[in-house]
């Protein structure tokens, strides 16, 4: 049994990493340390195979960690996590020699594949340990563009994936019978003991229209017709419930219809049948059922008592039956239009009043919905699980976790409006501190940059240009990052000034954003070193710090600064100056 070290300060993360990879397969023996230094002290007393490791950790972060397994322990294979990606952060960590990287929140299935890469790096292309559902879902949350060759027994076919998307297949003629584009996807997604082939992608046109998960939704049915031993009942309703957790409602529905028809006395179906329909008198009769059959089960008595504060809210006499959302944190039901739960007291989004109003959501709540939210993404990629954990973080008053999670949210569906919005409205909050009026102020929507023929029409600056953001505040540089790579900038990080030279050394940018307030050597000392080299004295340089005064202000210009901002600043003065900066200097 192959031994695999985790190391994060987030014990969430540790527990359900190691859950996942002990229940996987024939299992791993997994441990686990908070920071590096517990790492390196396990990896000299014991045999470790594989180590993954995030990057911000105390003590002992994950970059010093890398240093001294490097160094030391150079045969170990590394996959590193961390919730603060960009292509600056892979092209360190390439040059530190680890080619697996992943950013969390991860998916399971995709941390298993990085898994699998990591220990089989001589397997030719063949992928082996998982099934193909979960490989070709790990497929589309990475984009990838390949021809997958399937074998199983003396049966061969083919599925073709463009940049995620499932849209050709075809089985060999010359092995069983011929078909092609959605009835071959089905027919190979049917088939037992598959054997899975990378190969280079091969043209094809789209045959197939629905999405990926319609096509394993609908494989999966055929496939449970066929087999001979049936599912028990209890799995069919385990399969409803994650189909509920992943808002797969009418899926959900139909299932635990069936599932009822053959169980009528189970009180747990009930009770999830009640959580999946927005009328009250449907979600009376449906708890109603589940209160008779287990009048003491602790999750029905809990349902009851959110069942009477919404008809207490929303039930008024002579008015019409009102229309109902569920929260995605507790299931209670709620008017469509609520910004607050009645029960948990979370915040459904993030509304004018967000930031000033009391944070009194119940935090057990919002735990377990972080855990069920991870395991949804664990098993799909699913858009509306990323935006409800990136809210459950929020009401908790993890910021970063939640600032990341909605900008992979708006990556994931760019023109979704309420999505860049919310971020909008964050990236405000975070930059500023406080001024409940940022939230008026305009930002370009997060969404994908303008082709550069509708940057020229529109005056928007050229796409790609580079800017190294010098800040050691990890939470800063985010805001920095997502702010500006929003408007087609190409971003560089370094969190000291070492590091901001070495990147210098490495590619030249065309702006640098410089904090003054920096570790080992100020922001004064970097930028005259600079401004002394010909090579590079000519890129503008904005100072950013929190020191606001005439005498640093002063110093900068003194030192060659080409523009001061004094943080907290705003987002859109941020980009306005910039925009100027490069202007001047094209």
């Amino acid at each position: 049994m192959k031994t695999i070290l985790v190391v994060d300060d987030d014990k969430m993360i540790l527990r359900l990493a190691t859950e996942a990879l002990k229940d996987y397969g024939e299992g791993y023996n997994v441990m686990t340390a908070m920071n590096g230094k517990q790492a390196l002290q396990i990896l000299s007393a014991s045999a470790v195979d594989l180590v993954i490791t995030d990057l911000k950790m105390p003590v002992m972060d994950g970059y010093e960690l890398l240093t001294h397994t490097g160094r030391h322990y150079r045969n170990i294979p590394i996959i590193v996590m961390t919730g603060f990606g960009s292509r600056e952060i892979a092209k360190q960590l390439k040059q530190k020699g680890v080619l697996h990287y992943i950013e969390k929140p991860f998916e399971i299935n995709v941390l298993r594949e990085k898994i699998a890469d990591a220990f089989a790096a001589g397997s030719k292309g063949f992928i082996h340990g998982f099934t193909l559902a979960n490989f070709l879902q790990a497929v589309e949350v990475e984009q990838k563009s390949i021809t997958l060759r399937i074998k199983s027994k003396r049966r061969v076919g083919y599925l073709h994936l463009h940049e995620g998307d499932l849209i050709d297949a075809e089985t060999d003629p010359g092995t069983c019978k011929p078909l092609s584009g959605e009835d071959a996807a089905l027919e190979i997604l049917c088939w037992d003991d598959a054997n899975i082939e990378i190969q280079t992608i091969q043209k094809k046109d789209r045959k197939i229209a629905c999405g990926l998960m319609q096509i394993l939704l609908e494989a999966s049915r055929r496939k449970d017709e066929k087999t001979v031993v049936s599912q028990t009942q209890d799995e069919v309703l385990d399969d409803a419930v994650r189909l509920a957790e992943g808002h797969h409602f009418k899926e959900a529905q139909s299932m635990i219809a069936g599932f009822l028809k053959n169980s009528p006395r189970n009180p747990r179906g009930w009770l999830w049948c009640s959580r999946i329909v927005v009328n009250l008198k449907s979600v009376e009769a449906f708890l109603g059922n589940a209160a008779k059959l287990s009048p003491c089960d602790p999750d029905v008595i809990e349902d009851l008592a959110k069942l009477k504060l919404a008809k207490a809210v929303c039930s008024k006499p002579g008015a019409p039956e009102p229309v109902l959302r569920r929260c995605p944190f507790c299931w209670c039901p709620l008017e469509a239009k609520s910004l607050q739960c009645y029960y948990c007291k979370a915040h459904l989004m993030i509304h004018h009043e967000f930031f000033n109003a009391p944070k009194e959501a119940n935090h057990e709540i919002m735990e377990k919905a972080v855990e069920r939210y991870m395991r949804v993404i664990g098993r799909e990629k699913n858009i509306n699980a990323y935006y409800y954990l990136s809210l459950a973080h929020l009401n908790l008053e993890h910021w970063e976790e939640t600032l990341n999670l909605l900008h992979k949210t708006v990556k994931l569906d760019p023109e979704k409006t309420v999505f860049s919005d919310q971020l909008r409205r964050l990236l405000n909050h975070m930059a500023l501190e406080s001024s409940t009026d940022s939230f008026e102020k305009s930002l370009p929507d997060p969404q994908s940059p303008p082709d550069a023929e509708a940057e020229l029409k529109s005056g928007q600056p050229a796409a790609k240009k580079k800017i190294l953001v010098v800040e050691d505040s990890p939470t800063t540089r985010k805001v920095i990052s997502i702010t500006l790579g929003q408007r087609g900038y190409e971003i560089m990080e370094a969190r000291d000034g070492l590091e901001a030279l070495s990147r210098l050394s490495e590619e030249r940018p065309d702006l640098i954003l410089l904090d003054i307030i920096l570790p080992k050597m100020d922001g004064y000392k970097i930028l005259s070193i600079i401004k002394d080299n010909t090579l590079f004295s000519e890129i503008p340089v904005i100072m950013l710090t929190s020191k606001d005064g005439m005498i640093n202000k002063w110093k900068g210009k003194r030192a060659g600064a080409d523009a001061y901002l004094t943080k907290p600043f705003k987002p859109e003065v941020l980009v306005e100056t910039i925009e100027k900066y490069l202007h001047d200097y094209t």
